[in-house]
């Protein structure tokens, strides 16, 4: 049978086409009783065999934008979360800090409840939460975190809004954006005239003249210790062999610091590790690119005489509330763009080599200082965290993308592996927990034929609705190995804490109310969501075998969690006792 004629589109259908010119591939969406113009157009299109979007439906809206978020930190494209009114936008949650810190390009469509209560206009209000969920300021819920947020007023305007919204979130630095309309709206028929789309390109970035990159590569040339730290410089996927020809001509130690991507080889001789204020108050020159938090200032400050340079494309972080680190000079350009010219400027200059060769004295000497100590043995074939990131290590091959979400097991992990291929590691740029397994979705999405490893932390799963999670990932086969770091708890407030309060009463009789069960069986969880392969390994001869065995199904298309329990970070027991109970 041949498809029917195809009819004239409404506000949805007509939003839903020009995604799939803006290069918008997928939708992830948990839909509500705003959605029928969508769902009718998802339906239509679908039955004349028009061009839509691929429909990805999330249990959970922490999944759906996650999930973008996934396929966007890879691919840098603008992906769509179409989520429910008010209710829907408040269960994104964190992940919308998440999308924002982490500078991620995402289209957000919310509807909103209609307000026509008559039978004249398609979409007016037919049930009673249609009052409960007419919110008078709904964008206001997620508006900080949001780049641009718009409602849309006129069915026609469908596309050169939406042209608007991907040019926003895909122009430096990139983030999300929310688009709202009423029910009535999206039913609308919108006009048919076609989006020239080249007309709506994102900005070229911002560019670093020959004269700032002579000045800057003088500066480098006569410093003694010139140190670069960075966090994100690795997005662009090139500028990780542009920093390390730079690198190597000069001889400069490289900091990352929570390191969103892996920003240069971890196993390069000038690579000094992963700790925060390493090397800070040395350096009488520190280059600071593509990086939020460079140090803490209440723990190290640099020298005096120091010279500090920012090169960044979010150089003022104007979505922060106070942040300041002094320099000598910033400039908010493409960081690719800018270590490429000073390359092309060291193309004149040969750098002394007595000076080169102080330069790597003083970054070997750094290295041996700044050394993770080995980790005493633990009795009983209990597994440290040691052995599991040494386990992990022997997973990684170059297919492998590692996910990582186990903050306060960082350094650890990172020095361990030593990644070294751009583009095979992520984390998050927020602080919004949860967000590994649900980017494991669209990771997988961008990079089929990649192996997707999450490593996350007991409270990160949770924090994911992995019920949520997993049904994805089985329904639109996106297989990932996930590793759960089980302590027992949250050691990151244990940390904190401990920061504040070393020698505290919380210290002193180990109660921080931050503890879980060993009990719990967290894969469990994943197995009866998504059929999941399910392993808790309690024992350090059962952890290389497991790791291997769910590796070996997940490249057979299944996914698999591995739950390994480590020394528990307090044994303080939670619960209701006889004096705290009343009569």
């Amino acid at each position: 049978m041949s498809p029917s004629t195809p009819p004239t589109p409404t506000a949805a259908s007509r939003l839903l086409q020009d995604a799939v010119k803006l290069g918008v591939q997928y939708v992830f969406t948990n839909l509500g009783s705003d959605h029928p113009a969508f769902i009718e157009a998802f339906a239509s299109l679908s039955a004349n065999g028009q061009s839509m979007p691929q429909i990805i439906v999330c249990p959970h809206e922490m999944t759906a934008l996650s999930a973008a978020h996934g396929f966007s930190m890879i691919t840098r494209q603008a992906q769509m979360v179409l989520v429910h009114v008010d209710v829907g936008t408040q269960n994104l949650g964190c992940s919308v800090h998440n999308a924002a810190r982490s500078r991620i390009p995402v289209i957000i469509v919310a509807g909103l409840s209609p307000t026509t209560i008559t039978q004249e206009q398609t979409g007016h209000r037919t049930e009673f939460i249609h009052y409960t969920q007419d919110s008078t300021r709904q964008h206001e819920i997620v508006s900080q975190y949001m780049k641009w947020f718009y409602e849309l007023r006129s069915a026609s305007m469908a596309h050169e809004v939406l042209a608007r919204a991907v040019q926003i979130a895909s122009s430096s630095p990139q983030g999300p954006v929310y688009l709202t309309g009423a029910r009535e709206l999206w039913e609308e028929k919108s006009s048919t005239h076609s989006l020239d789309v080249s007309h709506w390109s994102a900005p070229e970035p911002l560019g670093f003249s020959d004269v700032h990159a002579k000045d800057l590569v003088k500066a480098l040339l006569k410093s003694q210790r010139p140190l670069v730290i960075t966090s994100y410089l690795g997005r662009q996927t090139q500028s990780v062999l542009a920093l390390r020809h730079l690198v190597e001509r000069i001889g400069i130690a490289v900091c990352e610091v929570n390191p969103q991507f892996m920003n240069f080889p971890g196993d390069h001789p000038c690579h000094i590790g992963y700790k925060r204020n390493s090397l800070v108050d040395e350096a009488d020159l520190i280059l600071m690119l593509d990086v939020d938090v460079p140090w803490i200032m209440s723990k190290v400050t640099p020298s005096e005489d120091c010279a500090l340079f920012i090169i960044d494309i979010d150089v003022q972080k104007h979505d922060l509330g106070f942040w300041h680190f002094p320099t000598s000079k910033s400039w908010q350009a493409d960081t690719l763009l800018c270590i490429n010219s000073m390359n092309q400027q060291l193309e004149n200059h040969t750098i002394d080599a007595s000076l080169f060769a102080s330069r790597t004295a003083w970054i070997d000497q750094a290295k041996k200082t700044l050394k993770l100590p080995d980790l005493s043995p633990l009795p009983d074939d209990r597994i440290h965290l040691q052995h599991l990131c040494q386990a992990v290590k022997d997973l990684v091959n170059e297919k492998t993308i590692l996910l990582f979400e186990s903050p306060t097991a960082t350094e650890r992990l990172l020095s361990t592996l030593e990644m070294n291929q751009p583009g095979s590691y992520f984390a998050n740029g927020g602080s919004g927990l949860g967000w590994g397994i649900n980017a494991a979705i669209g990771a997988k999405l961008a990079k089929p034929h990649s192996e997707v490893i999450s490593f996350v932390g007991d409270g990160s799963f949770i924090f994911g609705v992995p019920s949520s999670a997993y049904w994805v990932g089985k329904t639109y086969d996106t297989p990932q190995l996930t590793i759960v770091v089980n302590n027992k708890g949250w050691n990151a407030p244990k940390t904190s804490t401990l920061l504040v309060h070393p020698q505290g009463q919380a210290q002193t009789h180990d109660t921080y109310w931050i503890t879980m069960g060993h009990e719990s069986r967290f894969a469990d969880i994943a197995q009866a969501a998504g059929g999941a392969k399910a392993y808790r390994v309690t024992r350090l001869s059962e952890l290389a075998p497991s790791l291997q065995e769910a590796m070996a199904s997940v490249r057979m298309g299944q996914s698999a969690v591995v739950d390994v329990l480590l020394p528990a970070i307090s044994e303080q027991t939670l619960g209701l006792t006889p004096s705290t109970l009343k009569p």
